[in-house]
């Protein structure tokens, strides 16, 4: 009968190896977690970091960014922010969601007459350039104190003088062209003369054209019922308006009805109004306030066509812009007049 074989134990020193591997395997672990905990937090902080700097860097270098550019001509943050300056101490601290629109709608208008102006062949003189801004400084052309007064000016507001004189050029421009298309303007035009009610609902306003059509004195009515006091107080009467003044919609109502003719009308902001046309003229005189409209309105096609035809870049849009650059000024503007 053969021996079973002992199981032959393993060496001491192989028992010792074996625990002290497991022991550096599970070390080897503890290790790798712990590295990758520190990477993770360095990266995260890292990211903070990054994202601390960019911002400090951006807020820095914010001022000298672009604010506005109308083809080649263009205003930094801060140049944009000197002139938000003027603009809120020329319409009060209360008046904040209104600085941007405002201006940008100024500074564009600027932008594109110093720019397209002499296409209709106008310009303006330094004398001119002179003249209005002492009118600006409220002194004369030729007081004494003009340069002291100039040089006072631009350190308050913090523009160059060649920045103050432009926005003088500037609306001498929009003067003369302004003017160049009043001169364009027809000496006679068709015109017509009506008078309202305006009223809240339509249903009022076919009652009183069922009054009116019975003999009711328009007047009386107006006085009594309309709610735009203003022409109310007066009958109704809104007087004597030529062909392109009032806007497309009441002037093609106006301009179909006949002398003693009534209908209501509902506006495009949904106003309601009963009008009555008390005399029409195929060619009456153009008056100077109608003059001044149309000639205004021209102007208006005219600016609208031109900035059609060049590039801009608003970072000031209110709308599509960047918001931080528009906080900027604001917070600035509001800070300085404050």
């Amino acid at each position: 009968m053969s021996k079973r074989r002992s199981k032959i134990p393993a060496p001491t020193w192989e028992h010792e190896h074996t625990g002290i591997t497991r022991k550096l395997e599970a070390n080897r672990w503890q290790l790798w977690a712990t590295a990758c905990i520190v990477l993770l937090v360095a990266a995260s902080l890292g990211v903070i970091g990054f994202a601390f700097l960019s911002d400090y860097i951006e807020d820095q270098q914010r001022p000298g960014s672009l604010g506005l550019r109308v083809a080649e001509r263009e205003l930094t943050v801060e140049d944009y922010t000197k002139r938000a300056v003027m603009v809120v101490e020329q319409v009060g601290t209360n008046n904040a969601n209104i600085i941007i629109p405002l201006l940008n709608q100024e500074l564009i208008e600027e932008m594109l007459l110093l720019q397209f102006a002499d296409e209709q062949s106008v310009t303006a003189t330094d004398d001119e350039i002179h003249e209005d801004i002492a009118t600006t400084l409220g002194i004369s052309p030729d007081d004494s104190d003009f340069d002291v007064r100039l040089q006072e000016e631009l350190a308050r507001n913090g523009l160059t003088e060649e920045e103050y004189r432009d926005i003088s050029r500037a609306a001498i421009l929009r003067t003369k062209v302004t003017a160049g298309f009043q001169v364009e303007i027809p000496e006679r035009l068709p015109s017509v003369n009506y008078r309202e009610i305006q009223v809240d609902d339509m249903e009022t306003a076919e009652g009183f054209v069922t009054q009116l059509n019975e003999g009711a004195n328009f007047g009386a009515l107006a006085a009594e019922n309309s709610i735009n006091q203003a022409s109310g107080q007066n009958g109704g009467e809104k007087g004597w308006f030529a062909e392109g003044v009032l806007d497309e919609d009441t002037e093609a109502v106006l301009f179909a009805l006949e002398p003693g003719e009534i209908t209501t009308f509902l506006s495009a902001n949904n106003s309601i109004f009963v009008y009555e046309v008390t005399q029409k003229s195929v060619g009456r005189e153009v008056s100077i306030t109608d003059n001044i409209r149309l000639g205004g309105l021209v102007y208006g096609d005219w600016l609208t066509e031109k900035l059609l035809e060049v590039d801009v870049e608003n970072e000031m849009d209110p709308q599509v812009g960047n918001s931080d650059k528009i906080g900027y000024v604001i917070d600035h503007a509001f800070l300085s007049v404050g």
